[in-house]
């Protein structure tokens, strides 16, 4: 019996003629025809190992507004920052998350995935005084695992609010719609990840008065495939308004920068074997010259002419060097 078992499994593993051409046929070809779309590993890799950058552009079109929704709702000012958006594995995102904590999983339509977020108990039991006139002051709360009906209602609003506005802000990349399943205490029930598998997590850092905590929404990064190359394109185009808070807040730094400018009083040339004679007292004749230029960094950017000014030499500005499609950065301008 053992010998006709093991001829029977060694006859069920020898491949079939179309196997062995499958196994053969160059890489990229299909038989049926069907097309194979290419994987980018340098676009993975870049991906996995650092940020996501096309989600921080993303991120600037629905904080504000969370914001100020969230404080209508305590009647009370608050803050609300992007901490980090991060890719890591799930297994430590949810060991450096504190506990106790309340984990809410989302179902993501149309893709059929699940999403996850999470909410700091300490932001939750600091929203909820808030909301009913609590002082202003940091008051120690004894961390516990079960929720009274008006932190579930609070944690509700709260998750739902931010899950909503990601979703609007989300519409320029594809419409999703995120679901609500259900609220646990222990992220074993509500699991979205294996614990090494790769997640988008986007931290905020919520603060009313002196307290407050953090709240993450967990994405898996294979969650984000059907999207990538849209988030790519999302990334390199970006919206007007981050172009024009980009393009104001550069020209506010551009204001704040210091230059340093250098003007040449003269140029000259000897011989070597001059050089090699002179001694001390010897004379250079020269010839002042009428003009000067000044150079920032290399770069011609102002002409004018040498002076006096309460006892210092000085340069009056006369010009601005005009540099033509030829002119080359730190080449020496036609005088």
């Amino acid at each position: 019996m053992p010998g006709n078992e093991s001829k029977a499994l060694s006859a069920d593993a020898r491949m079939s003629s179309e196997e062995v051409e499958a196994l053969l046929r160059p890489a990229g070809s299909s038989g049926s025809g069907a097309t194979v779309r290419p994987y980018d590993l340098v676009g993975q890799d870049r991906i996995v190992r650092g940020r996501m950058p096309a989600l921080d552009k993303i991120n600037e079109r629905w904080i504000g507004e969370f914001q100020q929704q969230l404080a209508e709702l305590i009647h009370r000012p608050l803050q609300v920052s992007v901490a980090n958006v991060q890719v890591m594995p799930y297994g430590q995102w949810l060991a450096a998350f504190p506990m106790p904590s309340c984990f809410n999983a989302y179902l993501v339509k149309p893709w059929r995935g699940n999403a996850l977020v999470a909410v700091d108990a300490r932001l939750l039991y600091r929203l909820v005084e808030s909301y009913y006139g609590g002082a202003s002051r940091v008051r120690q709360t004894a961390p516990r695992f079960t929720l009274s009906a008006t932190e579930e209602r609070i944690n509700r609003i709260l998750v739902d609010t931010l899950t909503s506005h990601f979703a609007r802000a989300f519409q320029p990349v594809a419409e999703i719609e995120l679901e609500h399943l259900r609220c646990e205490s222990s992220p074993s029930y509500v699991s979205i990840a294996t614990a090494g598998e790769a997640a988008v997590v986007i931290r905020l850092e919520i603060t009313v008065g002196e307290a407050g905590g953090a709240s993450c929404l967990v994405l898996p990064l294979s969650l984000l495939e059907p999207v990538r190359e849209r988030l790519d394109e999302e990334l390199r185009s970006g919206s007007a308004e981050s172009r024009a808070r980009w393009s104001e807040c550069m020209r506010g730094h551009l204001v704040e920068a210091t230059v340093e400018l250098r003007g040449r009083f003269l140029e000259t040339s000897i011989s070597l074997k001059e050089l090699l004679r002179m001694k001390t007292g010897d004379v250079l004749p020269i010839e002042v010259p009428q003009s000067a230029t000044l150079h920032a960094g290399g770069v011609a950017l102002l002409r004018g002419k040498f002076g006096l000014s309460r006892g210092y030499n000085a340069i009056r500005i006369a010009e601005a060097v005009q540099h033509g499609p030829q002119q080359r950065a730190g080449g020496k301008p036609s005088e």
